[in-house]
């Protein structure tokens, strides 16, 4: 329930994301407001005053329940390694600062400026927090060049990955790596500042519409001519001849190739093939390609890739590589695992003759070598057919030139450069700790050198038994190597370059001639990729295992498919069949990826660190104050708590507080505080209150489940792991063995929201049963608790298998778990309420005991048997 003082109770709601997923939580607030409209004509300013408050209250309340859901699935994709984009975790942020904002607002709404410090607490958490995100960090003033051999990992944010891990190689693993040095991000920004141009560029990329590729393609060429007509400032260019000059003194060939390193390029975004490398320039034209360059940031593909990440241009500042260039014999890209397969121990080494260029664009097929980890040898090896090669020309720049027949169909790599290259190749994944992705060329001499290293994303297919005859299944094509596995049908589409992609339909089977980079402007719309020539070395392939689209690649007569007819791509069993058949998606779907090495799992890791640890405990302790909020979390369970407090005591204030504030009184050990909403729902004068004496049934019947089940005479039986964690939680909150605060409940005839605290977890439960089955609910909230994570999930795949049989639709996110059910008539709900006091009682502190799997189960199973469900 999102609220705004400026609306209307009823208006908020309907632009609330948030709350119950499937009642009409705008029709329930629009009852309360008519029932507090009611009310106030009876009592005047009190009930007023309380609806203002509990607008706030329940507005903190909402946004804690959204918070935590969003902190849940964080947690939950790290505990699992389940895979995630960067634009998840950019969301997630987004949802959590949102709700972070209006929970300390709300709570400085409730109890006043003392709680203001929670805004210099979240300030600097958000700092703590951006100090790690890529793209947050403003360019940091620096030199204009910066040598290879001064140059480590660390450089990154002013080099881009791409320059700095060619200077890790070269500096920290004495790898071989040409000669070079990198014209800095502040060189960029030095040069956008000086020709006003960043302002321009921005409001060309504010108004770009990604679905109107014809609006792309101009404002491309707009932008890239803005860069390329502007002058490279004269301080720059002085630097980056003189380093020319340097590193020409100590090269034989003194011509380079100059790389785009954008900052966060493959560290957290592949952009592969997206921006521009040119090849053997010499010193006349070197100032015009570094603007090249520089615009290649801007091209068609790249703004497609940037702008549908949802980043800005500021977060890729673009630095460049200088580097000697390499004479290239052969040259080509080794997977330090393979990335379809990663449990095979092996490398996979990709060749062609020339330069590595035809390879890395998809306009070759190139050989193919598995090589085993343990002991470097081949173990399989693909030959193809090479009839053409890259070479460097006379003067400058590159050509085709035709292989001698004789080689053709020989090996582009010897075998005693393929185990130095298999030798340095896992020297550079040990060093990284993950699968790599590396560029390497041999040069005419036979000496072999590094040109870039980069992480490799490896995915775990679960695959069913590849039958070669699937009965009903037409085979149209068969063979191929797979790029990403999966399955996707459609209409046939043939394109043969860029200027056809503004044509490709929605849900089609793209066949191209060979890959291009190009092609990443339509992968979000297309269902499979098919291409008669290439490998799985491409850029394009990078591309398509980043958006997970089942792709075929070296499909030989892919061409023949009749355009428009529609046909299955099975790209995991390197087939492609007559017809749709979705039954075929169930038998190739993914298990999961390999993630935790990636450099965006542990910015995960790094940020849950920030926002995820629970430092405050038990209220009663002298370190529960605001000043002590070190996380998120910290300031969510501040906030919470200290909310409650607020409207206890602000209830008790009122001039009808005899009516408004009282303490239910019960044999059971649960504090719990009531406000009323109704005058009729507590006699007058009464501090104290029994449950049946409450207006209310529903608190009624929920306090009979509680009171039925009994408060658990000790804690669920417990290994020792468990027993220690409790333990040390319990030292880390104070003396008191066990902590238990007090509970806190709104009710009226009809309505009731629970704030129920039990221990170290937190339970929301709000219901409402009117005379209209419509307007009828009841949610279910919980998260937290004090054992080890892996013990709470289990608590929260109980309270799923309990709520299934109970007929709830819910939601659980690691510890996290919702529940919601509705159109009900007023029994039935109040049943359920009696049923969820019951389970209150059965689950506390269950977690403890929850050592492993079947001991969740066996509590599953009892529980369900204990309440007869």
């Amino acid at each position: 329930m999102l609220f705004n003082p400026s609306k209307p109770v009823e208006d908020e709601l309907m632009d609330s994301n948030g709350g119950s997923h499937h009642h009409d939580q705008s029709e329930t607030m629009k009852w309360l407001s008519n029932l507090f409209k009611k009310e106030s004509r009876k009592t005047g300013a009190s009930l007023l005053t309380l609806n203002d408050r509990l607008r706030d209250f329940l507005t903190l309340l909402h946004k804690h329940d959204q918070v935590l859901a969003v902190l849940g699935d964080m947690e939950e994709k790290h505990q699992k390694a389940e895979p995630f984009d960067i634009h998840y975790i950019r969301s997630s942020l987004n949802e959590i600062r949102h709700g972070m904002n209006l929970i300390v607002e709300k709570m400085i709404a409730l109890g006043g400026e003392k709680y203001g410090i929670l805004r210099e607490r979240c300030a600097v958490i958000e700092s703590e927090i951006a100090s790690v995100c890529p793209g947050a960090h403003p360019i940091e003033p620096d030199e204009f060049i910066i040598p290879f051999n001064q140059l480590d990992r660390s450089h990154a944010p002013g080099v881009g990955s791409k320059n700095a891990q060619l200077g890790e190689l070269k500096t920290k693993l004495s790898i071989p790596v040409p000669e070079g040095f990198a014209i800095t991000a502040w060189a960029y920004q030095h040069f956008l500042t000086v020709n006003r141009l960043q302002t321009k560029i921005d409001e060309y990329l504010d108004k770009v519409d990604l679905s109107r590729l014809d609006e792309l393609e101009q404002v491309s060429r707009e932008v890239q001519l803005l860069i390329t007509t502007s002058p490279v400032p004269r301080d720059l260019e002085d630097a980056i001849y003189a380093a020319y000059d340097d590193l020409k003194s100590r090269v034989p060939l003194g011509r380079v190739a100059l790389r785009s390193s954008a900052i966060a390029e493959d560290a957290f975004y592949s952009f592969a093939g997206q921006y521009a490398t040119i090849l053997n320039v010499r010193e006349n034209h070197l100032i015009d390609h570094y603007k090249d360059i520089l615009a290649s940031q801007f091209s068609a593909k790249a703004i497609y890739y940037l702008l549908g990440h949802t980043l800005s241009e500021a977060e890729f500042a673009m630095s460049v590589g200088c580097v000697a260039m390499v004479d290239a014999a052969a040259g080509g890209v080794v997977y330090t695992r393979n990335p379809i397969h990663p449990d095979r121990d092996c490398l996979l080494v990709h060749s062609v003759f020339g330069l590595g260029k035809s390879l890395v664009d998809g306009t070759l097929t190139p050989d193919v070598f598995r090589i085993a980890r343990r002991d470097g040898t081949i173990e399989k090896s693909h030959i193809a057919p090479k009839p053409t090669r890259l070479v460097l020309k006379n003067d400058e720049g590159i050509e085709e030139e035709k292989v001698p027949e004789e080689k053709q169909t020989q090996a582009s790599i010897e075998p005693f450069h393929l185990t130095q290259l298999v030798d340095y190749a896992l020297k550079i994944e040990a060093h990284y700790g993950c699968p790599q992705d590396i560029e390497w060329a041999i040069d005419r001499e036979g000496r072999l050198c590094f040109l870039q290293t980069r992480p490799l994303r490896v995915i775990q297919p679960q695959i069913a038994a590849l039958d070669p005859y699937v009965p009903g299944m037409k085979t149209i094509l068969s063979g191929g190597i797979t790029v990403y596995p999966g399955v996707g049908a459609g209409p046939v589409f043939h394109i043969a370059s860029t200027q056809n992609l503004p044509d490709v339909p929605d849900g089609a089977v793209l066949v191209a001639p060979h890959p291009f980079p190009g092609l990443v402007t339509v992968m979000n719309k297309i269902n499979a990729l098919v291409t008669e020539i290439g490998g799985v070395a491409s850029h394009m392939a990078t591309l398509a295992r980043e958006v997970r689209l089942p792709t075929l690649v070296g499909v030989k007569e892919a061409r023949q498919l009749p355009s428009n007819q529609t046909v299955t791509v099975d790209a995991t069993g390197g087939c492609i069949f007559d017809g749709i058949h979705p039954d075929l998606g169930e038998r190739r779907c993914m298990k999961h990826e390999l993630f935790e090495d990636t450099a965006r799992y542990q910015l995960l890791h790094q940020l849950l660190s920030k926002i995820s640890p629970l430092n405050l405990l038990n209220p009663a302790d002298e370190d529960f104050v605001a000043s002590k909020c070190l996380t998120y979390h910290d300031v969510i369970r501040f906030a919470h708590q200290k909310a409650l407090e607020e409207m206890f005591a602000g209830a008790q204030k009122m001039r009808d507080k005899h009516r408004l504030g009282a303490r239910l009184k019960s044999d059971i050990p649960l504090p719990v505080n009531i406000i009323s909403i109704e005058k009729e729902c507590l006699d007058p004068g009464k501090k104290w209150v029994e449950a049946d004496e409450l207006c209310s049934v529903l608190m009624q019947s929920f306090w009979q489940g509680i009171k039925d089940q009994g408060w658990p005479s000790q804690r669920p039986t417990t290994d020792v792991k468990g027993f220690m964690s409790a333990v040390a939680t319990t030292m880390t909150m104070g003396s008191q063995p066990e902590f238990q605060e007090n509970s806190f409940a709104i009710v009226s005839k009809e309505y009731m929201i629970l704030s129920l605290n039990l221990g170290y977890h937190f339970t929301t439960i709000e219901a409402i049963c009117a005379n209209e089955k419509d307007k009828s609910y009841i949610r279910f909230q919980h998260k937290g608790g004090g054992a080890p994570f892996d013990r709470r999930v289990r608590r929260v795949r109980i309270l799923s298998d309990v709520f299934a049989k109970m007929g709830y639709e819910y939601i659980s996110k690691g510890d996290f778990f919702e529940a919601t059910i509705s159109y009900l008539s007023c029994r039935i709900i109040n049943e359920k309420l009696r049923l969820l006091g019951r389970l209150c009682m059965l689950t506390k502190q269950l977690d403890m005991a929850l050592s492993n799997d079947a001991i969740a189960e066996w509590y599953s199973e009892d529980i369900i048997k204990k309440m007869k469900l």
